[in-house]
């Protein structure tokens, strides 16, 4: 055989994805010993992956997926955040935002994630497989989304510190960012103002993960505000007494959807949004 020939030729198959598989061409295999997989440790990342005999139920592979694929988003997420973290630390406000804008379209890979879940999981899929499930499964113990809280907490107060440092507050940033002129030598005011921006947008990549997730519980579990409730007659249920209804889904942990619901509206950095009310008040006046 030829050199050429023997370049292109595959080594043998150290493990298989789909041991059960008749046809050759359908099995998927991996740990090759290639540089590509040791560099990646991607022998490792599918190692994870539930062999198809384990699985509960055929759509458990793009279930674990999804969630395999969010958390890695996440950990990169957090990654980025404590890097823009040093850099704001450093008064290097332009490396900070570059920083946070990867992060924030890290976070659009969490949304697709959602969506694809949201789209293509059929709802008895789901609740077969979540009869499966231990106890006290639930998606509150995500070390990605648990971290990633914690994390924005440590971000903010660098922010925080930056401005103090700059002698600015969040409202000039808004006014920065808007400016008519050229900004003055030594004026962080633009640059701070690119790390606001990058903060909204990491903020919105998370709330859109958060109630696209809404979504999908609704989709999959119910308890949708407008549902008619059991005990409600025909009258749709007010969705500002959606928590006080007794009959909606409960979690694995015994929680009421309705938790949920009150998460989706919370902010990864809630003190951004003074500014936005700050400038109203400036520009418009209270009444």
């Amino acid at each position: 055989m030829s050199k050429r020939a023997q370049i292109g030729r595959p080594g043998p198959a150290r493990r298989l994805m789909n041991p059960g598989e008749e046809d050759p061409l359908f099995r998927y295999e991996y740990d090759r010993g290639s540089n590509y997989e040791q560099d990646t440790r991607l022998t490792e990342a599918l190692s994870a992956l539930l062999p198809e005999r384990s699985l509960v139920h055929p759509d458990q592979r793009l279930f674990q997926t999804i969630h395999l694929i969010t958390e890695y988003a996440w950990c990169a997420m957090h990654y980025e955040m404590r890097r823009a973290a040093a850099s704001l630390r450093a008064d290097d406000d332009l490396l900070a935002a570059q920083l946070l804008e990867r992060a924030a379209s890290l976070g659009e890979v969490t949304v697709r994630a959602v969506r694809i879940l949201q789209d293509h999981l059929p709802q008895e899929s789901l609740l077969t497989m979540r009869e499966t499930f231990p106890e006290n499964t639930t998606g509150l113990d995500s070390p990605g989304a648990r971290n990633l809280r914690r994390a924005a907490t440590a971000l903010w107060r660098e922010v925080e510190a930056a401005l103090a440092r700059a002698g600015l507050r969040p409202r000039e940033l808004v006014s920065a960012q808007g400016r008519l002129a050229p900004p003055t030598d030594g004026d962080r005011a633009p640059a701070l103002a690119l790390v606001r921006q990058a903060l909204l947008r990491l903020d919105d990549s998370v709330a859109a993960w958060k109630h696209h997730h809404l979504r999908m519980v609704w989709s999959q579990l119910g308890g949708h505000p407008e549902a008619v409730s059991p005990t409600a007659g025909s009258a749709p249920a007010r969705p500002d007494l959606a928590q006080a209804r007794d009959d909606l889904p409960k979690s694995l942990r015994g929680q009421s959807t309705a938790g949920v619901r009150a998460m989706a509206d919370r902010s990864l950095f809630p003190r951004l949004w003074d500014a936005v009310d700050e400038t109203y008040r400036d520009l418009v006046g209270e009444g």
